[in-house]
Protein backbone atom coordinates (compact mmCIF):
# COMPACT_ATOMS: atom_id res chain seq x y z
CA UNK A 1 0.00 0.00 0.00
CA UNK A 2 1.33 3.43 -0.93
CA UNK A 3 0.33 6.53 1.03
CA UNK A 4 0.37 10.24 0.30
CA UNK A 5 3.19 12.16 1.89
CA UNK A 6 2.75 15.55 3.49
CA UNK A 7 4.79 17.12 0.67
CA UNK A 8 2.52 15.54 -1.96
CA UNK A 9 -0.59 16.79 -0.18
CA UNK A 10 0.85 20.29 0.14
CA UNK A 11 1.68 20.25 -3.57
CA UNK A 12 -1.93 19.27 -4.36
CA UNK A 13 -3.18 22.07 -2.10
CA UNK A 14 -0.92 24.58 -3.86
CA UNK A 15 -2.20 23.42 -7.23
CA UNK A 16 -5.85 23.73 -6.17
CA UNK A 17 -5.45 27.21 -4.67
CA UNK A 18 -3.34 28.47 -7.59
CA UNK A 19 -5.76 27.12 -10.17
CA UNK A 20 -9.11 27.89 -8.50
CA UNK A 21 -8.31 30.69 -6.06
CA UNK A 22 -8.32 31.03 -2.34
CA UNK A 23 -5.83 31.58 0.41
CA UNK A 24 -2.79 29.34 0.46
CA UNK A 25 -1.77 27.95 3.82
CA UNK A 26 -2.31 25.52 6.64
CA UNK A 27 -4.94 26.29 9.27
CA UNK A 28 -3.87 23.43 11.57
CA UNK A 29 -0.78 21.24 11.42
CA UNK A 30 -2.47 18.82 13.85
CA UNK A 31 -5.55 18.36 11.65
CA UNK A 32 -3.33 17.95 8.59
CA UNK A 33 -1.17 15.32 10.30
CA UNK A 34 -4.25 13.52 11.63
CA UNK A 35 -5.88 13.33 8.19
CA UNK A 36 -2.70 12.00 6.59
CA UNK A 37 -2.24 9.40 9.34
CA UNK A 38 -5.84 8.16 9.33
CA UNK A 39 -5.47 5.50 6.61
CA UNK A 40 -2.60 3.90 8.58
CA UNK A 41 -4.34 3.72 11.96
CA UNK A 42 -4.00 0.50 13.91
CA UNK A 43 -5.90 -0.51 17.05
CA UNK A 44 -5.01 -3.66 18.99
CA UNK A 45 -2.73 -4.79 16.15
CA UNK A 46 -5.59 -4.53 13.64
CA UNK A 47 -5.81 -1.96 10.88
CA UNK A 48 -8.87 0.25 11.33
CA UNK A 49 -9.07 0.68 7.55
CA UNK A 50 -7.91 -2.67 6.13
CA UNK A 51 -8.50 -2.12 2.42
CA UNK A 52 -7.94 0.55 -0.21
CA UNK A 53 -11.56 1.84 -0.35
CA UNK A 54 -11.77 2.31 3.41
CA UNK A 55 -8.34 3.98 3.54
CA UNK A 56 -9.32 6.32 0.70
CA UNK A 57 -12.60 7.12 2.44
CA UNK A 58 -10.86 7.86 5.76
CA UNK A 59 -8.37 10.20 4.11
CA UNK A 60 -11.02 12.06 2.11
CA UNK A 61 -13.47 12.27 4.99
CA UNK A 62 -10.92 13.71 7.41
CA UNK A 63 -9.60 16.23 4.90
CA UNK A 64 -13.15 17.43 4.28
CA UNK A 65 -14.29 17.25 7.90
CA UNK A 66 -11.26 18.72 9.67
CA UNK A 67 -10.51 21.45 7.10
CA UNK A 68 -6.76 21.65 7.74
CA UNK A 69 -6.14 24.35 5.11
CA UNK A 70 -7.09 28.03 5.07
CA UNK A 71 -8.98 27.51 1.78
CA UNK A 72 -9.37 24.93 -0.95
CA UNK A 73 -10.14 22.06 1.42
CA UNK A 74 -12.76 20.46 -0.84
CA UNK A 75 -10.62 20.62 -3.97
CA UNK A 76 -7.57 19.39 -2.09
CA UNK A 77 -9.54 16.48 -0.62
CA UNK A 78 -10.78 15.44 -4.06
CA UNK A 79 -7.29 15.71 -5.57
CA UNK A 80 -5.87 13.74 -2.62
CA UNK A 81 -8.47 11.01 -3.16
CA UNK A 82 -7.65 10.73 -6.85
CA UNK A 83 -3.88 10.78 -6.22
CA UNK A 84 -4.10 8.19 -3.41
CA UNK A 85 -6.06 5.87 -5.69
CA UNK A 86 -3.59 6.43 -8.55
CA UNK A 87 -0.62 5.68 -6.27
CA UNK A 88 -2.25 2.31 -5.66
CA UNK A 89 -2.99 1.63 -9.35
CA UNK A 90 -6.72 2.23 -9.20
CA UNK A 91 -9.26 4.99 -9.90
CA UNK A 92 -12.85 5.93 -9.23
CA UNK A 93 -15.38 4.01 -11.27
CA UNK A 94 -16.27 5.81 -14.46
CA UNK A 95 -19.92 5.87 -13.41
CA UNK A 96 -19.20 8.18 -10.43
CA UNK A 97 -20.64 11.50 -11.54
CA UNK A 98 -19.67 15.05 -10.67
CA UNK A 99 -23.05 15.38 -8.96
CA UNK A 100 -22.28 12.42 -6.69
CA UNK A 101 -18.93 13.92 -5.70
CA UNK A 102 -20.60 17.27 -4.94
CA UNK A 103 -23.29 15.46 -2.91
CA UNK A 104 -20.60 13.72 -0.84
CA UNK A 105 -18.70 16.95 -0.22
CA UNK A 106 -21.80 18.90 0.75
CA UNK A 107 -23.13 16.23 3.09
CA UNK A 108 -19.85 16.00 4.95
CA UNK A 109 -19.51 19.78 5.10
CA UNK A 110 -23.08 20.42 6.26
CA UNK A 111 -22.86 17.64 8.82
CA UNK A 112 -19.74 19.36 10.19
CA UNK A 113 -21.48 22.75 10.34
CA UNK A 114 -24.59 21.27 11.97
CA UNK A 115 -22.44 19.51 14.56
CA UNK A 116 -20.52 22.69 15.34
CA UNK A 117 -23.77 24.63 15.68
CA UNK A 118 -25.14 21.96 17.98
CA UNK A 119 -22.09 22.18 20.22
CA UNK A 120 -22.44 25.95 20.48
CA UNK A 121 -26.04 25.62 21.67
CA UNK A 122 -25.28 22.91 24.23
CA UNK A 123 -23.01 25.27 26.21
Amino acid sequence: MKYLTKDELLHLHTYVVTRYGGRLGIASQDRLTSALAAPRQVLFDTELYPDLPSKAAALTFLLLKSRPFLAGNEGTALMALLRFLALNDTALNEDVSDAELRWMRENIRFNHEDHEGHEEHEG
